[in-house]
């Protein structure tokens, strides 16, 4: 942290030191010309543009009238020494209620000179300087008091030795607590919200040797649940050499991740992009580890944004469009070439790591603080919303709420939704591409599952985990196994879970194994929301993009018992038949349900008039941009207690715990839970968060549980086989462009280059 700035703030209080102390030796006046001395002299100290502080002002006015009132008053103002320094307290109070109006912190102007700007957002700085304000306003109201007091109740000497003394001690022990609260009070907090991240639960991880003896019905590693985090983990795991056992209750694998067909038409259950299918991507880095590239083709997909009287086709390219976004808003030019430059840089940032499965976020204290210089805008827009980030580059208001209503695809709210994953999103679709699997989801899924079956595990369908065995007491137990809903019992050192953990709670693992600290924890986190999908059946093709994202121009009530459902943004997925020789195509309609509105799909009468109401309301909504919508000649409707029963879970939750600012990353469980060996994975765990982050998760403690480096450059991790980046293939599309944006300087520097790719 630097330290230019704090000791420029207790320069600026010194002339408050120097007032009352040499009042106390009878040498008011040198007091007050000394002050104003130190005040005029922090003019020159301050960088341009910081001269008038709202400190430095209150000071000079003060200092002025002080040596005047001195110089007129001359020897009787040893008397009124206790007046002047009344007034002196009175004025920096009136200076910190006036901060307080303005939502000023005033040691914010100096202690923020020598910080970079990427920590103006930092919620460890932010509440430093509010607790620094806070001790100040009380030295400043208690120094008031003591010299009203003295004013008033006390004479002579007393009276003045009283203010001087008080004055003067209130001030010296201000500027000895600051060093203390903008050193310490940060290293702490900084310290606690690191010790909370990926490597919070201390427990050492066993490390898994392939080919090892093991007896009849016992695994290396037992993954409960088969979702993408689950697969993930168990396919790597698996291709490691580690015998691996995956066990699902439903009767196919993926969770979400499945694809139903219907005489040719292939039905999403809901996920449709991979943000992560990209060249720089975890899905396209895991395939690639994997070797099952051919087997597991990824295309690039066409998308739109539309809002009922505009429709846009973009995906054809950064710089196109960016051409198309600038000739409808010509009053966004500016604005846009600085979005999709930091966009850029940010980009560059996130490749930064030492390969692509990887963490890219902090997960240690000294990477905490590297990232505000090395990766700025990774660190400034950790702390950011969404809404935040994108009003300052985006001034028409219909394009700034075009690019925020985008996050409902990660099942945001653009108010709270983390202006880091909104980023991500925006490079993904306009720099990465959105991709998706050539045959589907399902395809997917299964290959993943074949990876564990080739290497001699298994994957079980139809019959789930009833309990995680555990041997010993509480946090202490270890666990040694898991029973199946058939009564089997699967030994294995190790569990990986890829469940709802709030369900897991209260059956596969005893609360007293996780102890009550973490117990609390999960008890404060939010749910995301479920969904709703209808899938329309056509018999031809439809003129539009592959990926639509349609927002309506004003949003739709929907009455859900006491409580309401807002629909402003529906999601459009295009699928051709896979029928050879079959015409036609299925069209995915979804929109997100908050889980405050998920009550009304537990009664069976409710969720059938509900999904009749919803569905009549996307039909009518999508014929504004697509009026062949009357001419499906099949449709099915997918309630969020459809997706309760596909995942098991609680209210249907999409994207696990909600995707907010206040309860992102470290917040958030996992990978390691407190019982040791056991792990959680999925979009309920740490880096939880569309399709790639879920798969994330699962890579994390699969490399983990082998011996790798997971996370990067965290000191004292054991890399055995460390697997190195895959550079992104060249390409017209996701080279950076080429021409100059408006708002970018023509000569980058050295690090600027480097950022971008």
């Amino acid at each position: 942290m630097r330290r230019k700035g704090l000791i420029r703030f207790l320069v600026a209080c010194l002339p408050w030191l120097i007032l009352p102390v040499l009042a106390y030796f009878d040498l008011s006046l040198w007091g007050a010309a000394a002050g104003l001395a130190i005040v005029l002299a922090m003019f020159f100290l301050l960088p341009s543009g910081r001269k008038w502080g709202i400190m430095q002002a209150f000071s000079l006015l003060f200092f002025v009238v002080a040596c005047a009132v001195i110089f007129v008053l001359g020897d009787e103002i040893d008397t009124r020494i206790p007046n002047l320094l009344a007034g002196g307290f009175a004025c920096l109070t009136i200076m910190a209620g006036y901060g307080a109006m303005e939502g000023i912190y005033f040691p914010a102007h100096y202690i923020y000179l020598d910080f970079p700007e990427s920590m103006r957002e930092s919620p460890i700085l932010k509440q430093t300087l509010w607790v620094l304000t806070m001790v100040w306003d009380a030295i400043f109201l208690a120094g008031l008091a003591i010299n009203i007091v003295s004013m008033l109740a006390l004479s002579g000497d007393n009276s003045t030795s009283t203010a001087t003394i008080a004055s003067a001690a209130l001030f010296a022990t201000g500027m000895a607590v600051t060093p203390f609260l903008v050193i310490l009070l940060p290293h702490r907090m900084e310290a606690g919200l690191v010790e909370r991240g990926p490597l919070a639960i201390k427990w050492t991880p066993p490390v898994l040797e392939p080919g090892r003896t093991l007896r009849k019905n016992e695994y290396d590693a037992v993954v409960v649940g088969s979702g993408i985090g689950g697969l993930s983990c168990a396919s790597l795991m698996s291709h490691t050499g580690m015998k691996v056992m995956v066990v699902e209750k439903a009767r196919l694998v993926g969770g979400y991740c499945q694809t139903y067909s219907w005489e040719g038409f292939p039905l999403n259950s809901g996920p449709t992009v991979l943000l992560g299918g990209g060249e720089s991507g975890t899905i396209n880095a895991l395939i690639r580890r994997l070797g099952l590239e051919k087997e597991i083709p990824m295309r690039r997909l066409q998308w739109g944004l539309a809002d009922g009287r505009m429709a846009l086709r973009l995906g054809q390219g950064t710089d196109k469009d960016l051409d198309k976004l600038e000739d409808k808003f010509p009053s966004c030019q500016e604005g846009l070439g600085r979005l999709f430059g930091d966009l850029r840089r940010f980009r560059g940032e996130f490749r930064d790591r030492p390969d692509y499965l990887t963490s890219p976020l902090p997960s240690s204290l000294e990477e905490y603080h590297e990232q505000f210089v090395r990766h700025p805008f990774s660190a400034l827009w950790q702390n950011l919303s969404f809404q935040d980030m994108i009003e300052e580059y985006i001034p028409d208001d219909k394009l700034a709420s075009l690019f925020l209503k985008t996050s409902s695809l990660l099942g945001g709210d653009p108010r709270r939704f983390p202006a880091y994953e909104g980023a991500r999103l925006l490079a993904a679709l306009f720099m990465d591409g959105i991709y998706y699997p050539q045959n589907h989801l399902s395809h997917l899924s299964q290959r993943l599952a074949a990876v564990v079956r080739n290497a001699g595990g298994e994957v079980i369908t139809s019959c789930g985990a009833e309990e995680v065995l555990v041997q010993g007491e509480g946090t202490r137990g270890r666990p040694i196994g898991v029973r199946l809903a058939d009564g089997t019992q699967v030994r294995s050192n190790v569990v990986v879970l890829d469940v709802d953990p709030r369900s897991a709670l209260t059956g596969l693992i005893q609360p007293s194994s996780l102890g009550i600290d973490f117990l609390k924890e999960m008890e404060k986190l939010t749910p995301s929301g479920s969904a709703f999908v209808l899938h329309l059946v056509f018999q031809e093709d439809l003129r539009i993009p592959e990926r639509v994202f349609l927002f309506l121009p004003k949003a739709r009530r929907v009455r859900t018992g006491l409580t309401y459902l807002e629909v402003d943004s529906i999601i459009l997925t295009k699928e051709a038949c896979t029928e050879a020789d079959k015409q036609g195509c299925v069209l995915l309609a979804r929109i997100n349900v908050p889980n405050h509105c998920y009550h009304v799909f537990e009664d069976t009468q409710e969720s059938e008039e509900m999904g009749a109401e919803l569905t009549s309301l996307v039909k009518e909504e999508i014929a504004s941009i697509l009026p062949a919508v009357k001419k499906a000649v099949k449709e099915f409707v997918t309630l969020p207690s459809h997706f309760t029963r596909l995942t098991s879970s609680g209210q249907g939750a999409a994207f696990g715990f909600a995707p907010m600012l206040d309860q992102w990353y470290y917040r958030r469980p996992g990978p390691r839970l407190p019982l040791p060996n056991l792990y959680l994975v999925g979009a309920w765990s740490r880096f939880g968060g569309g399709i790639e982050g879920a798969a994330l998760s699962g890579v994390i403690a699969a490399r983990e549980l082998c011996g790798e480096r997971p996370y990067g450059g965290v000191k004292g991790t054991v890399a055995t086989a460390t697997v190195k980046p895959q550079p992104p293939s060249p390409s017209s599309e996701d080279e950076p462009s080429r021409r100059w944006l408006p708002g970018r300087r023509k000569k980058k520097t050295e690090s600027e280059e480097d950022g971008e790719e």
